[in-house]
């Protein structure tokens, strides 16, 4: 195993090849270090160093940004040097020898086929708006930062940029690119840079554009997928309580063609690792299982779904497979650790998307041939810590109980779930790797990959072979847990036909959607007081010297009353907003304002207008029954949606504060109004849950003899979605003041 370190900082002397630093990090070319310690962790920090919390504030973009190792002082000037690891490198393949910086995107742009060079530009534009709120924003305007690894766009460090840049700057780092892109994407780059320069449009809007570019450009690729299953109970275990689909030893092959999305050609693999021992931790893996196969069978018959319909089907699969789980221990009144649960991780193939979902520890990787990079952030104490800003990863590892979980199936509500949802655009051969912790504990991926998986991605090792030969590795090297894995080599194929991007596509990057840009869900570059800090799950069972920690209570320290600030840290699910079309008309900003809910009754319904620009709060709704919710689709639901997917909806919590962003009159003259979710009221979210708590405590004493529908998850601040406008004044005042805090994630 070799760790290379980037050194983030200036120094006033010279540190030539092989001075060795800290007695441990030695210069191969300053700042390029290599640890010459990989096994060991680095001395612990008392405090975490001012020039690391950007990158902290930023760790839910792993892919993207390199994360903080440990801090040095060199003694002879006192200058500090942050050590940066995962940086974008090319590792050689030979011993000894000197890795490369990955390219530059200039330098490999013109080579690139036209779904590669969308995929560059969305995943910048993702970066723009949270790197600019910590004031990093300018790292993108510099070539040399921006490293391309294949798909992927890696940045070496973060740079503080004052005053920050604008779209403006952005526009201009990008108009050289217009000339050397492909063929098809020059009209649509040439408009939306010139939109850009102009001082048009949003960081939102510019994401919408180039997601709804990419999904079309996607659409004309295929794809060949091998992917092998296996799950072993290991040599020390009773019982197998992972648990995997397709089931263990499986060994398919499958070709997608483009624009051609089957029963069978929307392959996915999923690996569950129960929790809870003697409760039923194997049967919490396989009814996760159960439920989430039949969530997603449904998908190979629906073609041409947004990437937002993906992300959101995927995220109820997850919620559907935590009902079942949960219900299945409140009706046998399991509490706190006697509860049954599970991991899960899923990667389905949808054309040329690749999509990763993750909640719990189980963890996909991406392997090509130059590197092996873990892709998903586990739910634990230790990535909790550092995405709070609380500790460096490597640090937080170090404490007791870091790999205890926070998040799980079964174990919660699933209100208070976040499962994680990325898309990975499929443009070169790569292998993915999803695993328990059998085999990802104690590092043993980052050992083994460049014997075990390039073979596999250089076409000299079977999936089968190579998913055969990690279980050994796992029960021999590990062997503590059970242990299952699966494999995915993905292998995309030009169809030859010519992308034609709908007129639309730039034209999004004006259209009426939120001024708000995408951002986190929670400004993180704030320390957390301690007080604020989730409370752990049950322990994992993987390390006997967790478990024992965890028995003696080291976990005490941990508070109740911090399980709020677990928010999943991803951009806003958004769709761009339709240009006015034959389907429906886009109206004007002027309308007069709601009724108050003092004027409503059931008897007394309003017609009377909302404004774009006006912020709403959601009140308690007259109906009982009734509960605010939004559809978060592109457009405005049509008048008889086909049944086979249902809409997806998510709910208003009472108290929070929403504006409209756009209105829109559908075909049938019904008029629908466009809401972004604000801020939610805190006070709300607390008499939620003491709700929640009190009808838990019920269902427990009274256990229902059916399984409850799955409860709509709660809209978050940033969230966008449709509702009749009739409905929303039934539902939420509107404001003629708001404060900052209850603008929120909205402007002006």
């Amino acid at each position: 195993m070799r760790r290379y370190l980037w050194a983030h900082g200036t120094v006033s002397v010279s540190l030539t090849q092989g001075t060795v630093l800290a007695e441990r990090y030695q210069v191969v070319q300053f700042p390029l270090l290599l640890d010459t310690a990989p096994i060991d962790p680095p001395t612990p920090l008392e405090a975490v160093p001012a020039s690391a919390k950007p990158y902290l504030a930023l760790s839910l973009f792993p892919v993207a940004i390199p994360r903080p190792f440990t801090q040095i002082v060199l003694p002879q000037t006192g200058e500090a040097l942050l050590l940066l690891e995962d940086i974008p490198i090319q590792e050689p393949k030979d011993i000894p020898g000197t890795p490369k910086l990955l390219p530059t995107l200039p330098t490999v742009w013109s080579q690139a086929p036209a779904l590669q060079q969308l995929t560059w530009l969305w995943q910048i534009a993702r970066l723009w708006q949270p790197l600019a709120d910590n004031q990093v924003a300018g790292t993108l305007l510099d070539w040399q930062n921006i490293r391309v690894d294949m798909e992927d766009i890696r940045l070496l460090s973060l740079q503080l940029t004052e005053p920050s840049p604008t779209l403006v700057d952005l526009g201009n780092q990008w108009r050289p690119l217009i000339e050397a892109a492909a063929q098809p994407l020059r009209d649509y780059l040439a408009h939306l840079v010139e939109g850009l320069i102009n001082g048009q449009g949003t960081a939102t809007g510019l994401t919408n554009s180039l997601t709804r570019a990419l999904e079309v450009a996607a659409a004309t690729e295929g794809v060949g997928v091998q992917f092998a299953t296996y799950s072993d109970q290991g040599p020390t275990r009773k019982r197998n309580e992972d648990a995997c689909y397709p089931k263990s030893g499986t060994v398919e092959s499958v070709s997608i063609a483009a624009n051609a999305l089957e029963a069978t050609s929307a392959p996915f693999v999923i690996v569950c690792d129960g929790i809870g021992g003697h409760q039923g931790g194997n049967v919490a893996s396989q009814i996760a299982i159960d439920e989430v196969k039949q969530q997603l069978q449904a998908l190979g018959n629906t073609s041409n779904l947004f990437h937002e319909d993906m992300v959101f089907l995927l995220e109820k699969a997850i919620l559907a497979a935590n009902q079942a789980i949960s219900s299945r221990n409140d009706a046998a009144q399991r509490q706190e650790r006697a509860r049954m649960g599970t991991t899960i991780v899923i990667a389905l193939v949808y054309g040329a998307r690749l999509y990763i979902a993750h909640l719990g520890d189980s963890r996909a990787y991406r392997v090509r041939s130059h590197n092996c990079r873990q892709i998903t952030l586990d739910d634990d104490v230790a990535t909790r810590e550092m995405r709070l800003g609380l500790q460096l990863y490597r640090d937080a590892l170090q404490v007791s109980g870091s790999g205890a979980l926070v998040q799980a199936l079964g174990m919660a509500s699933s209100r208070h779930l976040h499962p994680t949802v990325e898309l990975y655009p499929l443009t070169q051969e790569s292998l993915f790797l999803l695993c328990s912790d059998g085999l990802s504990d104690q590092d043993l991926v980052e050992r083994s990959w460049m014997a075990e998986l390039r073979p596999v991605v250089e076409g000299n090792c079977s999936v089968a072979t190579a998913g055969k030969r990690l279980i050994e590795l796992a029960n021999t090297h590990n062997g503590h847990d059970n242990v299952t894995v699966g494999l995915l080599r993905v292998q995309p194929t030009s169809s030859g036909k010519a992308i034609s991007l709908p007129a639309d596509c730039a034209g999004l990057l004006t259209a009426p959607v939120s001024t708000m840009p995408s951002k986190p869900r929670r400004d993180t570059t704030a320390v957390v007081s301690p007080d604020a800090r989730t409370t752990a799950l049950p322990a994992r069972k993987s390390h006997p010297l967790r478990s024992l920690l965890a028995s003696i209570g080291v976990l005490g320290i941990v508070g109740v009353a911090g399980f709020y600030t677990w928010e999943r840290l991803i951009e806003p699910r958004i769709r761009p907003e339709s240009l006015p079309t034959a389907e429906g008309e886009t109206l004007s900003p002027s309308a007069i304002p709601p009724i108050s809910t003092a004027d409503r009754s059931p008897s007394n319904p309003t017609t009377q207008e909302l404004s774009v620009g006006d912020y709403l709060q959601v009140d308690p709704i007259l109906d009982a029954e009734a509960v605010a919710t939004v559809v978060v689709t592109a457009t405005p639901p049509a008048p008889n949606p086909p049944p086979a997917i249902d809409l997806p909806e998510r709910i208003l919590p009472v108290g929070s504060i929403v504006q409209v962003i756009n209105r829109q009159k559908t075909p049938d003259n019904k008029l629908w109004v466009r809401l972004e979710v604000c801020s939610v009221s805190t006070e709300s979210a607390e008499l939620e849950a003491s709700s929640e708590e009190s009808s838990t405590s019920t269902e427990t004493a009274n256990p229902p003899e059916v399984v409850p529908a799955i409860s709509l998850p709660n809209a978050q601040p940033g969230d966008q979605g449709w509702s009749l406008e009739t409905s929303v004044t039934s539902f939420a005042d509107r404001l003629l003041d708001t404060s900052p805090t209850q603008q929120g994630l909205c402007t002006n």
